[in-house]
């Protein structure tokens, strides 16, 4: 038991520490609201959107199945396929920035009431960098290697966290693309750590076949699907709101999330350790303490994020006036709502990342295409009534609905296992 225990600090402590450098980040998404006016800030949160929309089919979609297949029993099987998985990544990352530079303009004429004039070229150039950097993240996540991943998350921090930082102090942060540059030094920063440190994993001797590319597609296409859906479900509130509300409204709902993002990255953390621990025990025969495992997983979470959720759903008011100076102050209820949401976020997460190592992501998949269902139709109707509430109820339903769904499809697959085991 001793054992064990040091074996999830040694694993764990890393992965948190990574996210947590994340959550340091959304302290500093914190001073931006602060810094930018409205219409600037609105620009940044959809900037935002897009940057992830176009890093999710810039090849996001298949790191999901380098961390999967490439974290399989050891054989040149998996290693073909971790470098197929690589290679493909980094083919969509290439197009989709190709896309972004050739279309970007109409995003101008999309939301002509918000200053988005330049960005797309450097969101292009946030989409390759990320990718460059994720993919031997990815990589060394295979084998567990946390704590050298911890090591370029803090670099990756450091970087970006310090110039818009300095930006910050010194006054001279204007809009949205000088926090972009500073994004793709940082990913520069860390693919370059990363790179370094996998260069004992990495078995370019494997090489590439047809059925490795067909395996990774496969899982890639569920992924993509989940990706997108889930995009959908937690973006689509700020692309609706920078459409049917002012851009006050979007600045409130944005300074928010900006809050409760820093509790999301605990179950982040656990979800760099549970993936391929869980997809190699569960190849390997080693099933029977899946579920318990991921139970444990979801109490730890509860366990830390706890002590913020309350101060969320008690003082949002206060917690509002003290961080923004009175800003947003009247939108205070999105910030409890989306903070006590905290608290059934971590079981969807948890049991989508548990299905996937199962060798099943058709179960994220289909509960995050409800989630999406869910969202949008409630975004369409209560977001004109209500503004950025309507947008948090309508996030609580969503999450809601997806993690009770994907619970019971991966519990019952389990206990299927077992039987027939």
């Amino acid at each position: 038991m001793a054992l064990q225990r040091s074996k999830v600090l040694n694993l764990g402590f890393p992965a948190l520490v990574s996210q947590g450098s994340l959550a340091l980040w959304g302290i500093i998404s914190i001073l931006i609201a602060r810094q930018l006016p409205d219409d600037a800030y609105a620009a940044y949160a959809l900037a935002r959107s897009i940057e992830m929309f176009g890093g999710l089919l810039g090849g996001g979609f298949v790191l999901q199945a380098l961390l999967k297949l490439g974290s399989e029993k050891q054989n040149r099987e998996t290693s073909a396929a971790a470098n197929t998985a690589m290679l493909v990544t980094l083919v969509f990352s290439v197009l989709v920035s190709a896309i972004l530079l050739l279309f970007g303009t109409h995003l101008n004429s999309f939301y002509p009431d918000i200053p988005l004039q330049g960005i797309t070229p450097v969101i292009a150039l946030v989409v390759i960098t990320g990718s460059l950097a994720h993919i031997p993240r990815n990589l060394l996540l295979t084998r567990l290697s946390t704590a050298r991943v911890m090591r370029a998350d803090i670099l990756s921090f450091l970087i970006r966290g310090g110039i818009v930082g300095w930006l910050i102090y010194t006054g001279a942060l204007t809009g949205a693309i000088q926090v972009l540059k500073a994004t793709v030094l940082a990913n520069l920063g860390a693919f370059l750590l990363n790179s370094w440190n996998v260069r004992h994993v990495f078995e370019p001797s494997a090489g590439v076949n047809k059925a490795a590319l067909n395996r990774v597609l496969k899982f890639a296409a569920y992924s993509l699907g989940t990706s997108f859906a889930g995009f959908v479900y937690t973006r689509t509130d700020i692309l609706m709101l920078g459409k049917l509300a002012p851009p006050g409204d979007v600045a409130a709902y944005s300074a928010s999330r900006a809050l409760t993002s820093m509790v999301v990255m605990v179950s982040a953390a656990a979800n760099m350790v549970l993936m391929p621990s869980v997809s190699r025990d569960w190849t390997s025969g080693l099933r029977k303490t899946v579920i318990v495992r991921s139970m444990k997983a979801i109490g730890l979470i509860q366990l830390i994020q706890l002590p913020v959720v309350i101060a969320l759903v008690v003082f949002p008011k206060q917690i509002i006036d003290l961080i923004y100076h009175g800003r947003y102050a009247e939108n205070w209820p999105i910030l409890a709502i989306l903070g006590g949401l905290a608290l059934a976020r971590p079981f969807g997460s948890i049991f989508s990342t548990v299905s996937a190592a199962m060798n099943r992501p058709q179960y994220s998949f289909w509960c995050i295409l409800l989630s999406a269902g869910v969202n949008v139709t409630l975004n369409i109707i209560l977001i004109p009534k209500m503004g950025g509430i309507g947008a948090a109820w309508a996030t609580v339903a969503a999450v809601v609905s997806g993690a009770v769904a994907v619970m019971y499809l991966s519990i019952a697959h389990w206990r299927r296992e077992m039987r027939v085991k």
